[in-house]
């Protein structure tokens, strides 16, 4: 399955307006980031807000400059980008997906994993740059093992010619997905690009430990003064600039939401000594990493003195105050950082989403059951305890763990996701009669995607109903070509049914996809020779 890269929808483009009156970008001056002032710069909490962004500035046909750990280019359906399409660019905040959403809708609607899609698909963007952070590249093996477990092994609708033609080019991964030229780099392997750009800055991007393994740093692994200066080194010039906290869900630590506001004022006002007050923050932050409480703690108060309505400070100093037993000081510094930045109320929330994305299973649950205690009645409630019972399912308490997935379902029926993991865990614990009926209820709800079919049909193998598990196992291909394990399970099962020459087919794209996996060699020279005449 391979999405045309434009939605040919002339008569629905037309009408949506793509811009509410607002005045066109591209042909417009621009900035080099740090150096002159950018046009058009954006601040927000989550990173789809960029597609929100773009529409209403009614950008066209442009080169993007993602700086992020992630992607956020995940495959919609034809139906969804067609409704994103007819929206008027003020009607797009609510087609945006929140990250805490539990419903039906994932698909429906973009959200911070797949906005960049929609942007390609609508004609905003032509030519995707994706600069990771350092060290996600070091080396060959390293982009072999990112190309492969990230750009092919999660995304839907990538094909296998285009995982065939993707190429290093020095440190550089060079290619096409989704139908759209992608370039992958590390900032330092940049190359000059000879146009504005739409420049794109996730903070999550400091505190990523590598693209591949998507670990969250708790501090900034680069100065961001330093990032910017670098852009500017690299001739980068933008007419509009995107910057996204992404502290929900825990990408971006809420200590260090200051950063946001100091990017946006060194891109918005270079030489007002933005840059500066970046380095002196950095500072603050190293003497906690350095260990020395009593001098982060002065470093602290020093900051809110300096900057009171910085809420990151006084949730630095909260934190500080905490580690040294002043526990009402922290609670009173916690209450002056909230009444600043109100995002912060659900602080034990983020932190527990930043452990539980660094498999840290026992800190997080600590965080989420914190949270869930003191806001019981917080919108965000099934989301915690679907976080919960995952917590529950890694540490091995599987009995509380369905316990806990029920108790979400009987709120959010309709969330695929949960009747999946409850699914699998039926199956783990045997009952596999039930564990079917929530992976076809899951499939019904998603129908379209492959990590649904995928384990509606193994748990069908499980019950030695093969030609139902293939069925499945094939929808889950034609829904993600290029996962490698999806394709082996097909071919294994496929000659227990002895239809050798296509299992021999899908055990060879399997051993291409990853060639280190001896099972599927294995799989392929044995399905190869039953395939003979």
């Amino acid at each position: 399955m391979r999405p045309s890269p434009r939605l040919v929808l002339p008569s629905l483009l037309l009408a949506a307006g793509c811009g509410g009156g607002s005045t066109p970008v591209g042909s417009s001056a621009s900035g080099v980031p740090g150096e002159s002032a950018v046009p058009l710069v954006h601040l927000f909490e989550n990173h789809s807000s960029s597609l929100v962004k773009w529409r209403a500035a009614e950008v066209r046909d442009r080169i993007l400059v993602h700086l992020d750990g992630h992607a956020d280019f995940d495959w919609l359906p034809d139906d969804t980008i067609a409704r994103l399409a007819a929206a008027r660019p003020q009607d797009l905040p609510g087609l945006e997906l929140h990250p805490y959403a539990v419903d039906g809708t994932t698909l429906s609607r973009f959200g911070i994993w797949n906005f960049i899609y929609p942007a390609v698909r609508l004609g905003l963007v032509r030519e995707y740059y994706w600069v990771v952070p350092d060290g996600t590249l070091a080396d060959r093996q390293a982009g072999v093992e990112f190309a492969r477990e990230v750009l092919f092994g999660k995304m839907h609708g990538t094909s296998v010619e285009e995982a065939q033609e993707f190429r290093f080019e020095g440190r550089t991964l060079r290619g096409t997905l989704l139908g759209v030229p992608v370039t992958v780099c590390e900032l330092a392997d940049l190359p000059r690009i000879d146009e504005p750009v739409l420049l794109d800055l996730d903070l999550d991007y400091f505190t990523t430990r590598s693209a591949t393994s998507q670990e969250v740093t708790e501090r900034p692994w680069a100065a961001p003064q330093a990032i910017l200066k670098t852009l500017a080194a690299k001739g980068v010039r933008a007419d509009v600039a995107t910057i996204s906290l992404s502290t929900i869900g825990g990408y971006f630590p809420p200590e260090n939401r200051w950063i946001g506001p100091a990017v946006y004022r060194a891109l918005r006002e270079p030489g007002s000594g933005g840059l500066e007050a970046m380095a002196r923050r950095g500072a603050a932050g190293a003497l906690v990493a350095a260990g020395d409480a009593a001098a982060a703690e002065s470093a602290w108060r020093e900051r809110t003195a300096a900057d009171p309505e910085d809420g990151s400070a006084w949730y630095a100093l909260a934190r500080v105050l905490r580690g040294r037993g002043d526990e009402r000081g922290s609670v009173e510094a916690f209450a002056e950082a909230v009444r600043r930045d109100p995002t912060l109320a659900a602080a034990d929330l983020f932190e527990g989403d930043r452990h539980w994305l660094n498999q840290n299973w026992e800190a997080a649950l600590a965080f989420y059951r914190a949270y869930a205690g003191s806001n019981p009645a917080s919108p965000f409630a099934p989301y915690t305890q679907r976080r919960i019972a995952t917590c529950l399912m890694r540490l091995g308490r599987d009995d509380e763990a369905i316990e806990t997935l029920r108790r979400v379902l009987s709120v959010a029926p309709r969330h695929g996701d949960t009747r999946l993991d409850l699914g699998v865990l039926l199956r783990e614990r045997g009952k596999l009669d039930e564990a079917v009926a929530e992976l076809r209820t899951a499939r019904e709800i998603l129908p379209d995607l492959g990590t649904y079919a995928m384990a509606l049909g193994t748990t069908y193998l499980q019950m030695g109903k093969t030609r139902e598990g293939i069925a499945e196992l094939e929808t889950a291909v034609a829904r993600r070509p290029t996962w490698a394990l999806a394709r082996g399970t097909l071919a294994a099962a496929l000659m227990h049914e002895k239809r050798f020459a296509e299992a021999a087919e899908h055990a060879r794209l399997a051993t291409m996809l990853n060639p280190d996996n001896p099972a599927f060699r294995r799989l392929a020279a044995a399905a190869a020779r039953r395939a003979a005449p």
